[in-house]
């Protein structure tokens, strides 16, 4: 039997030669690939917010099902994401899966508790003894450098920050093989300028007409190659040539159109000067004068990192959140300025009047970190990438006063290529779950076989997808 015709992965890159490695190379591999049915290649990011959960605001209502709930209850945290008039315009409900009862047993297991367990977060790993170092690689890193998947992008992956460079294992969720720290990089600034600046899409116009013209001339060269086979094959192969010949014309038509729509070079950001004042950041680091402004670099990490994804520039990434900085609302409501000792550290369990408070001042918290991740999902929507790539966000406690590492806020977000089946709440059983099923399960859609990962003494603990997943 003769086999089907169609175009290989190494024939277009070949085609495309040292264009495949532009944004519009990219960009027309990627439409190549679809036209013949290939998936959009997945992208993942990990996401890392602070100062555990507010329980209670959280977890499912007792009327909740997998997948029938409500996430606009009273003080709810997970509000923005069913909030289109707040957050983005739309409703992400169906684009997530929450997790509860899930725990970073790897930390439990090497006695690393509170800030210092965000280490584990992305690496699943068990900490050294002493100083609560991770001992093997995030899954960023493992995906797109151990496993390769990011090798065809400029950027394997972009480790992006607000506020903490990651010096302090509290402030570290990105590693390299062995668990070596890979620094935040905390500035929008230079994100730009590494990622952004050599970009020709949508910034000049006959910059942008030369990029098509060396874009029509790759097509040509493609529709040659294939025209020159087709004496050479049986009818039934001939179809399917005029089918691919077909598929290249739709690519000549969409070309400026994917151009505007997904890939587009956003605007330099500008640290002072701003015709708005509220937009200036003249500082980045916490303990250094970035705190006033962390909100406004927030937003901007998410964006450059957004669109970094939809031009093919990387397909892994993390972002760290630290405190938000002065930010005195939520959603109407004031927050105090201090937001780890006077929201976080009083975190109380009690049923009593202000116990209860203290948890609606949690949940505000949570509300700030999940308005932020919305944002990404909304940015990553608008420039059609959201479908294709994986958002795993997550804290490293769950009760904050406690520093505990037990019953984790973590969820799932995006499309996942539609390997997941997306608008659900989870619960584990009665026993709290090693969150590095998670990270199995995640690794897996990226056709990860090895059904392990992270380190641990306890192979139960590194070894098997979340159930039901």
């Amino acid at each position: 039997m003769k086999k089907s015709f169609e175009i290989p992965r190494r024939s277009i890159l070949k085609a495309l030669g040292a264009f495949a490695s532009l944004p519009v190379g990219r960009l027309m591999y990627r439409s190549i690939a679809h036209a013949q049915g290939m998936p959009t290649p997945l992208k993942f990011i990990g996401v890392y917010h602070p100062h555990g959960v507010s329980a209670e605001h959280y977890a499912r209502r007792a009327s909740d099902t997998d997948t029938v709930f409500d996430l606009n209850f009273a003080d709810s945290a997970l509000t923005p994401f069913d909030s289109p008039a707040k957050y983005g315009g739309r409703s992400f409900k169906n684009r997530i899966i929450t997790f509860e009862g899930v725990d970073l047993a790897v930390a439990e297991l090497s006695g690393t508790s509170g800030h210092g367990a965000a280490v584990c977060l992305f690496t699943g790993s068990m900490t050294t003894p002493g100083d609560h170092n991770a001992q093997g690689p995030s899954l960023d890193q493992y995906l797109a450098r151990t496993r390769g998947l990011g090798a065809g992008t400029p950027f394997p992956t972009l480790n992006l920050g607000v506020g903490a460079s990651g010096d302090a294992n509290q402030d570290a969720i990105a590693h390299a093989p062995g668990g070596a720290v890979i620094r935040n990089q905390l500035d929008p600034v230079v994100v730009f300028d590494q990622v952004f600046s050599s970009l020709v899409v949508n910034t000049d116009a006959a910059a942008a007409a030369a990029a098509r013209r060396r874009g029509q001339s790759v097509l040509d060269f493609v529709r040659g190659d294939l025209n020159s086979l087709s004496g050479r094959l049986a009818a039934a192969e001939k179809l399917k040539l005029d089918q691919h010949l077909s598929a290249l014309r739709e690519i000549e038509t969409r070309l400026t159109v994917v151009q505007q729509q997904t890939c587009t070079q956003p605007t330099r950001p500008e640290k002072t000067g701003n015709a708005d004042p509220l937009n200036d950041f003249p500082k980045v680091l916490k303990y250094n004068g970035g705190e006033p402004y962390f909100d406004r670099i927030a937003d901007l990490q998410i964006d450059l990192l957004a669109q970094a994804i939809a031009c093919g520039s990387t397909r892994f990434g993390t972002l760290f959140l630290d405190d938000p900085g002065k930010i005195y609302t939520v959603d109407g409501t004031a927050l105090p300025r201090d937001v780890h000792n006077e929201v976080a550290h009083t975190y109380s369990t009690s049923a009593t009047a202000a116990g209860l408070a203290t948890r609606v001042r949690l949940a505000r918290l949570n509300r700030y970190y999940y308005g932020k991740i919305a944002r990404l999902m909304q940015r990553l929507d608008e420039a059609a990438a959201l479908d294709s790539t994986v958002i795993l966000a997550g804290s490293d406690m769950g009760n904050p006063s406690a520093h505990s590492t037990r019953n984790i806020p973590l969820l799932l977000a995006g499309g996942a290529n539609g390997q997941l089946t997306m608008g659900r709440r989870l619960q584990s059983g009665p026993d709290l779950t090693s969150h590095n099923k998670v990270l199995i399960s995640v690794a897996k859609l990226f056709g990860d076989q090895s059904n392990s990962f992270g380190v641990a003494n306890d192979p139960a603990l590194i070894t098997g997808g979340f159930p039901g997943l």
